[in-house]
């Protein structure tokens, strides 16, 4: 039989909701065209359905034209990441926005049609199977693209089969249904936000003793963006499949506990800086977050002049967290879950719909993500972006700026900062001269409660826009790590002794003790260590960057660790006047 020959839909399936997951890149040429053949093939199932359309950071008028097109129809959702983070990503962020009880992934360049659906069902029902995956590599499977990407999907195959033992042939075909109960227990474990992302999807899927069963495809050729394999989409493929073998076979990551996403309540608690139009902008952003039960509420000088249902002002400029933990008091905040952050930073759509599953683990009092560059960024920006997320200047708490694996941490920045309420009930006075977010930290622990790390929490962020300002960036950050320094009350003993505060330090130490060697003895050798240092920032910097970029980037970056080592040495051993 042809795969998509078989039309009938079984009764038991009628009564049941699809969700469709579109994801698309800059595909303005085809996606309404395309949209419209799945509206139609739907149509013709008499089945209930709605599709979840993800612009994965487009660059042209794809998200425009959808929402113009379909923007006004019920049964349509659009959202859209801010920058382009991959297709498993935006599949994930689908999901999040999704309602069926089964649910279709579905590459939006339609090589693979919407008329497979009948027949995954039919295998669905017969094996009793938890997901169908569309399989290239099954006997009946009519194909009908480049021989380059027969051998790639072949060899890809053996490789998978080698390394996982996977009862399936064929894993990046772009067609596959799953039951909504199998895909919540899998999904958020998922780490691989590109190509990558089938097979661990899967790999969770088959360690959890979920059943998948393959289904033969008609595939025709388009070029659409997440359709066309490119050379270096196949080494980043097989790069993260070999992050996934490691995850699963050495880190056993796989195997640690997931909560379900439970429907807190949530308090956003913004502290606006500059009030300026950007930080409007922003603070629109968290009105416009797509979620039932939350409040905004603004604490600063001004409202912006934004009267709005969600969005709450009090008035205070200089004690802002002291004047939450009075509101708490006051019973003025009803969320479940506090989230703090700045106006420099602002969320897509879907920030507040995975947290749940994160707090409904009762050990965990805080959560946080990581923050990313901001969308049309300037140009010094993107230096000043790749020095701040730089491992020299993070070390172990690179975290806050990239995503990593879920993990309990020690420190959790501002932005995007979320933490239980009844965390903060019984606090009594705050230091001056804290960030916030050790403040926080400290309740959390008082409570003795983690802090917790997930990629899936994501901001988007204004970075200094010159040099002047990302100097006076990493000055201010150096005299608040050295006042964290020298608070030993109000912070662990291990926080002290910790290498982040000391490693710029030592650079400028090791700077001093390598000239003063090689001046005593008279011999450049002794120069050697600091010179290699130097060259593995430039080579890092320029193999990220680009030569006029990267040489830029490892100017500031070496600047600033020893501005940064000036300033905090200094703040610790002269000033000896706690805050």
């Amino acid at each position: 039989m042809h795969p998509t020959e078989y039309k009938r839909i079984s009764r038991e399936f009628l009564n049941k909701k699809f969700s469709v997951l579109l994801p698309f890149l800059n595909e303005e040429k085809i996606i309404v065209r395309n949209v419209k053949e799945v509206i139609k093939a739907f149509e013709d199932f008499g089945i209930k359905y709605e599709l979840i359309l993800i612009d994965d950071g487009s660059t042209d008028n794809s998200f425009k034209l959808l929402k113009r097109n379909f923007g006004k129809l019920s049964f349509v959702k659009i959202v859209r990441n801010h920058q382009n983070f991959g297709k498993g990503w935006a599949l994930k962020t689908g999901y999040e926005f999704s309602t069926g009880d089964y649910i279709l992934f579905l590459d939006s360049d339609l090589e693979l049609s919407p008329y497979h659906l009948p027949n995954f069902l039919r295998i669905m029902k017969e094996e009793k199977a938890d997901a169908v995956i569309g399989s290239k590599l099954h006997s009946e499977s009519v194909l009908r693209y480049p021989l380059k990407r027969r051998i790639i999907s072949l060899v890809y195959y053996f490789f998978i089969k080698l390394f996982f033992g996977l009862p399936i042939m064929d894993t990046q075909t772009g067609i596959k249904l799953f039951k909504r109960e199998a895909l919540e227990i899998a999904l958020p474990k998922v780490l691989v936000k590109k190509f990558a992302f089938d097979i661990e999807l899967l790999i969770i899927l088959h360690k959890n003793k979920k059943r998948i069963a393959s289904a033969p495809v008609e595939l025709k050729f388009r070029r659409g963006r997440f359709g066309n394999i490119k050379s270096s989409t196949v080494i980043s493929t097989l790069i993260d499949t070999l992050a996934v073998f490691y995850r699963d076979k050495i880190l056993h990551f796989y195997n640690r506990p997931m909560g379900f996403n439970s429907p807190y309540r949530y308090s956003i608690i913004l502290f606006p800086e500059k009030y300026d139009s950007y930080e409007k902008r922003s603070l629109l952003h968290f009105l416009n977050i797509q979620y039932n039960q939350y409040e905004v509420i603004l604490i600063g000088k001004k409202n912006f002049g934004i009267n709005h249902p969600l969005l709450k002002f009090y008035r205070e400029e200089k004690d802002k967290l002291l004047k939450v933990f009075e509101l708490i008091k006051l019973n003025k905040v009803t969320g479940d879950i506090l989230v703090f952050s700045t106006l420099e930073a602002y969320p897509d759509e879907r920030f507040l719909l995975s947290a749940g599953r994160i707090f409904s683990i009762s050990t965990v009092g805080g959560a946080g993500g990581f923050l990313c560059l901001r969308n049309k960024p300037a140009s010094f920006e993107k230096i000043s972006y790749s020095i701040i997320r730089s491992f020299f200047m993070n070390l172990d708490l690179v975290y806050r700026y990239r995503p990593l694996n879920s993990k309990e941490v020690s420190e959790i920045q501002l932005n995007g900062f979320f933490v239980r309420k009844n965390c903060l009930k019984d606090i009594l006075s705050v230091p001056s001269g804290l960030k916030p977010e050790y403040i926080l930290s400290k309740q959390i622990k008082k409570h003795s409660l983690k802090l917790f790390y997930s990629p899936d929490i994501v901001l988007y962020k204004k970075f200094p826009v010159s040099a002047p300002e990302l100097l006076r960036y990493f000055k201010k950050e150096a005299l608040l790590r050295a006042q964290q320094f020298k608070i030993k009350t109000y912070t662990s003993v291990e926080t002290y002794s910790d290498k982040r505060f000391l490693f710029s330090s030592i650079v400028i130490i090791f700077t001093i003790a390598s000239f003063s060697v090689t001046f005593i003895q008279r011999n450049a050798v002794y120069l050697l260590p600091l010179s290699f240092y130097f060259l593995l920032i430039l080579a890092s910097r320029i193999a990220l960057m680009g030569f006029k970029n990267g040489f830029k980037s490892s100017f500031f970056l070496i600047l600033i660790q020893y501005l940064y080592s000036f300033y905090f040495l200094k703040d610790i051993m002269f000033k000896t006047k706690k805050p």
